[in-house]
């Protein structure tokens, strides 16, 4: 069911880069490298990132970047505390315009992430550990992006939109159930 997800994202992005994009040849010579500061999305929780087109005048470009995550549940029997730095690479297609345009992407995130479990017991109206485990491991899990991005003549940027996010739980890839994710982002662009 997930892997049918994934080829109708891949769809989706083919059709909607075909539906949106113009004729490259007149993509004029613009900002084609932008460094940005992520909020959720495929960051997780903050994120830098550097985005760039494969040509000046194309549509088509790259993300790479580096996020950290922090977030656990707290239940009375056990307290789960998940921590980590990851990795996003993406592809993105851009459509054509000067300062307003539609960002579509598709990537992975990769990372290493610590995973703390500490079992908790309640004995004279206090909670004390009784036992703790501790999980360094690799995982990732796949990305999309849909969103507005904002450029301006002065190279400010601006990102905002969602992000499904998705995994095949094999065995790297991160337990998660399909969650879309918003995103902002503000940085430059040169």
């Amino acid at each position: 069911m997930i892997k049918k997800g994934f080829l109708l994202a891949l769809f989706a992005i083919g059709v909607f880069a075909n539906i949106f994009a113009q004729d490259t040849l007149s993509f004029k010579k613009t900002r084609d490298k932008n460094i940005y500061i992520e909020f959720l999305g495929a960051s997780n929780l903050i994120g830098v990132s550097f985005d760039s087109r494969f040509t000046p005048i194309s549509p088509w470009g790259y993300r790479i970047g580096i996020s950290y995550f922090q977030g656990g549940d707290s239940f009375i029997k056990a307290s789960n505390s998940n921590r980590g730095l990851f990795f996003p690479i993406e592809v993105n297609f851009l459509t054509s315009g000067n300062k307003h345009k539609l960002e579509l992407g598709l990537g992975s995130n990769l990372g290493i992430y610590n995973e703390h479990i500490s079992f908790i017991e309640e004995s004279k109206e206090q909670y004390e550990t009784i036992s703790s485990t501790s999980n360094t491991t690799f995982g990732y899990y796949f990305f999309s992006n849909i969103g507005y991005r904002y450029i301006s003549t002065k190279g400010f940027l601006f990102r905002i939109g969602l992000s499904p996010s998705f995994s095949f739980n094999d065995k790297h890839g991160i337990t998660k159930e399909p969650f879309i994710y918003p995103y902002i982002s503000f940085g430059y662009s040169f």
